[in-house]
């Protein structure tokens, strides 16, 4: 956390990565939101770093290609959210191709963790699947 004086003499806190508190999704940068009557679209990708090639084990940071995935995650302010990850594909010289790995999604999920335990959470509570499934 930052200080700094606002106009009137005041001290204002800054807090640096308050994007990543605010959606808990750790190492994204987040490059537009959009709002519309009952979603939030959070356009995003992951922080650039090398990745261990699962055929050989070599560190490589050639980018193949990029892929968009959309993923639903917990509903904020009365609105359901998707979050667009733009996804690197990377290159290794010996000649795979893989997808660049994150911590919050597993591999072929849609949803989020998070949003897969508020579901469960609301089945305990809730009479009914479908009614849990209309939410």
């Amino acid at each position: 956390m930052e200080l700094s004086r606002n106009q009137n003499g005041g001290i204002n806190m800054l807090y640096k990565y308050f994007t990543e508190k605010l959606t808990g999704l750790q190492g994204l940068s987040i490059e537009k939101v959009e709002e519309n009557h009952n979603t939030i679209h959070i356009h995003c990708k992951l922080e650039r770093k090398k990745h261990k090639c699962p055929c050989c084990g070599k560190l490589t940071n050639t980018i193949h290609d990029y892929r968009e995935q959309v993923i639903k995650d917990i509903p904020a302010f009365g609105k359901y959210v998707f979050i667009h990850i733009k996804k690197r594909r990377y290159r290794c010289t010996c000649g795979k191709r893989f997808a660049e790995k994150n911590k919050f999604l597993p591999r072929y999920h849609r949803m989020t963790n998070r949003l897969s335990a508020y579901i469960i959470d609301k089945l305990r509570d809730a009479v009914t699947y479908t009614s849990v499934a209309r939410e």
